[in-house]
């Protein structure tokens, strides 16, 4: 089935005058921030570069291996055949920012730009393929604000005060979150020149911030377009009606944007969320609900700290120095403390039993997981 990259070359020679832009336009521009552009794209927003001008200058063989996450490929694909299209070559791109600080345990990303339509959009990076990052996302769970969520917010108030044109913020996975948080929170005036906010996938929010007034006062901007099993979409609360998108991949391979299926200008719609994908949503909620704020901090803080021990910035160094790194991370489980330990096996217990009544139903009663070898062999 086609994607976004055939929507390039159907739709590629049509400005934004003769065919207006389109959902399919804004998970193109959301995948587009996740290409790394340091020193190809200006930060500041006095200075501007067009994206045939931005695909010239860049070189995707000077992006270094642990910094290419598993749609490096197919991104640089994008790029060019954006670069080649009637439709993006013009678009003028700026204010591209990245940073990521252990300290903080952020990972943050973001790209403006300037349409021939004469709005701007947006594009907030989701997740890469750091450590540091896949924990911020985990950190979604139990913190109020996590350092891209206020990064995000802040790169909108501070650049868009006096921005003059109609603004579309957008993302993918956490780049959704990120989309929705900033133009929620943002400041008044900014928040009512935003005319739509695009979540591809991305996770929802803790209950205290979808009963804010903010939340609410955006939401109904809010455009919500998740895969068939979608995981990431559907975790923590959200409060947008989502649109359904059939996908060519299965399991959490949906998430990838390549693989979401495309018709003309728009998505090819499912009538409902995949069986599989509702009992995996049903599992995680349900074992993130017994979880407190406290117990979530201290399951994440040892899991990562795990993955830390083995000095590796990405999963990717992980897994190509693995001689080295399971022999550390082996070392970090067995230097975990007894309440450390007994956390872990408590988690695994109670996502085992979520996924059960996902599965069973209510009436489990006469089934017991309360001790199973399986899970005690790991943790003891």
């Amino acid at each position: 089935m086609a994607s976004i990259l055939d929507y390039l070359d159907w739709r590629g020679d049509l400005p934004f005058s003769a065919a207006p832009f389109n959902e399919i336009d804004g998970l193109i521009l959301a995948e587009f921030g996740y290409i790394p552009l340091e020193g190809v794209v200006p930060g500041q927003f006095s200075i501007r570069q067009d994206l045939q001008g931005a695909w010239e200058k860049f070189d995707k063989t000077q992006v270094e291996e642990k910094m290419r996450i598993m749609s490096f490929e197919q991104d640089c694909s994008l790029f060019e055949k954006m670069a080649r299209s009637r439709r993006f070559s013009k678009t003028q791109l700026t204010g591209y920012i990245t940073r990521i600080n252990t300290e903080t345990q952020t990972q943050f990303s973001a790209l403006t730009c300037l349409l021939e339509d004469g709005t701007t959009y947006v594009s907030f990076r989701g997740t890469d393929g750091t450590i540091v990052g896949w924990k911020e996302d985990m950190n979604l769970s139990y913190m109020q604000e996590t350092g891209s969520q206020s990064d995000a917010r802040a790169y909108l108030n501070e650049h868009f005060r006096r921005h003059p044109r109609p603004i579309r913020v957008g993302g993918h996975s956490k780049g959704g979150n990120l989309a929705v948080y900033a133009s929620a929170f943002c400041e008044h005036s900014i928040r009512g020149r935003i005319k739509e906010v695009q979540s591809y996938d991305g996770p929802g929010f803790r209950e205290e911030i979808i009963e804010t007034e903010e939340y609410n006062a955006v939401i109904g901007k809010v455009a919500s377009y998740i895969p068939e099993s979608s995981v990431v979409g559907m975790l923590l609360n959200n409060l947008a009606d989502h649109t359904i998108v059939k996908s060519s991949a299965s399991g959490i391979m949906q998430h990838l944007a390549y693989n979401w299926e495309v018709l003309g200008c728009h998505f090819v719609e499912a009538d409902a969320l995949s069986k599989s994908g509702t009992l995996l949503n049903k599992a995680l909620t349900g074992f993130i609900s017994q979880l407190n704020d406290e117990e979530r901090r201290q399951l994440i803080e040892s899991f990562f700290g795990v993955l830390e021990a083995s000095d590796a910035d990405t999963f990717r160094e992980i897994n190509k120095s693995k001689r080295t790194s399971y022999p550390a991370m082996l070392r970090a489980v067995r230097h975990l403390t007894p309440d450390q330990l007994k956390l872990f096996r408590n988690a695994l217990i109670s996502m085992a039993k979520s996924g059960k009544d996902a599965v069973l139903g209510e009436n489990v009663n006469e089934l017991t997981i309360d001790r199973p070898v399986e899970l005690e062999a790991v943790t003891e």
